[in-house]
């Protein structure tokens, strides 16, 4: 009994520092932005709105995108816009590709128009393309789709996380949090980074970003006493210290991470912002450390988008290859939704931010 006073007052003390860190990680009211976010995403979205629609990962992934952040802005005319363009694939006149992580992805799409409305007719096409994922799992766990490529940390990662949003059902968390691991242990290297794929040795940056991304989706969901929390966080920290050393001062991120002489790269830029501002909303990264590298890397990024709502500077398609080479002489394309996506999360991310909120 003597010893209760002892810890009701460490129990006090741990609270209000908790309490003190998520107000230093707060940091929102400190940020110099030379481009406020929300008149960035909205000229991506209008430009998203007047292209023609495609099924691809990378359109799914700029649709996800708009969801998020009209969501983000309460904007639910544009919101109603992009589901309308979903339309023919709810009334079965279209079918989405499976059978492919590229093609799986496309379940964020819908899986984010049922979380936003709840409207259940929504559901039927995404939880099939979760749930199909890991009919026939390997004898580890994994999905039979596994081929290790840094990029399917986010197929398959974040499908399974919308999965879980919509659904409840934390089997999803479970197979998300097992897949990036593994991932984790095969790709990532001391500097944090993460090799292509093992026998293409480069830290290519869109595909650090993929990881990156599919990482910090999960971490904003995945509950703190969860088995693997603390594998994931400590690898997720590892990461995003590590692009902290490699960042341009100019704030950009380049098409090879660690090779300043490769250009700076757009998509890689903003998906490592998205997973930063989100870290640093959530808690899992010091505001102090951060802060000047968003702040760089947004103003920096936002001089990318043109007028029209093209992001420039994106690197084309790109396959795993052994060879450097490949790498530095992929084409820099303007308008591809490989960019549209990334900066419209980052975009998403800095308005919640600046909201003092994560959703």
């Amino acid at each position: 009994m003597k010893f209760k006073p002892l810890l009701l007052f460490t129990t006090i003390l741990i609270t209000v520092f908790s309490l003190n860190i998520h107000a230093q990680n707060n940091c929102s009211v400190k940020m110099q932005l030379e481009v406020q976010p929300e008149e960035v995403g909205i000229k991506i979205v209008k430009n998203l709105a007047d292209r023609r629609f495609g099924w691809r990962y990378q359109k799914v992934c700029s649709s996800y995108g708009s969801m998020i952040f009209t969501e983000a802005i309460n904007d639910t005319v544009g919101r109603d816009r992009i589901i309308n363009e979903y339309k023919p694939y709810l009334n079965g006149n279209r079918k989405p590709h499976s059978g492919h992580v590229d093609y799986n992805v496309f379940g964020i799409w819908p899986f984010e128009i049922y979380r936003q409305t709840g409207d259940e007719q929504y559901l039927a096409i995404p939880k099939k393309l979760a749930d199909d994922e890991f009919i026939n799992p390997r004898k580890d766990g994994l999905t039979e789709l596994t081929r290790f490529w840094v990029d399917d940390m986010y197929m398959v990662g974040s499908l399974q996380v919308q999965a879980y949003k919509s659904l409840k059902d934390e089997k999803y968390l479970d197979r998300a949090a097992m897949q990036l691991l593994a991932y984790c242990d095969s790709l990532q290297k001391p500097n944090g980074l993460f090799f292509h794929r093992s026998d293409a040795p480069f830290y290519w940056g869109r595909g650090n970003g993929w990881g990156a991304a599919a990482m910090a989706e999960l971490l904003l969901v995945l509950p703190e006493n969860h088995k693997q929390y603390p594998a994931l966080a400590k690898a997720y920290r590892k990461m995003m210290a590590g692009l902290l050393r490699y960042q341009g001062e100019d704030g950009m991120w380049h098409q090879l991470i660690d090779n300043p002489t490769s250009y700076a790269e757009t998509s890689s830029t903003g998906m490592f912002l998205f997973a930063m501002i989100s870290g640093v909303d959530k808690g899992l990264l010091p505001c102090d450390e951060y802060r000047e590298a968003i702040e760089k890397g947004w103003n920096a990024l936002a001089g990318y988008v043109n007028e029209k709502g093209e992001v420039t500077d994106v690197c084309m398609w790109t396959n795993a290859s052994r060879k450097e080479n490949h790498y530095l002489k992929r084409r820099r394309i303007t308008g591809d939704y490989h960019g549209q996506a990334a900066v419209l999360w980052a975009t998403t991310a800095m308005v919640r931010l600046q909201n003092h909120k994560s959703k």
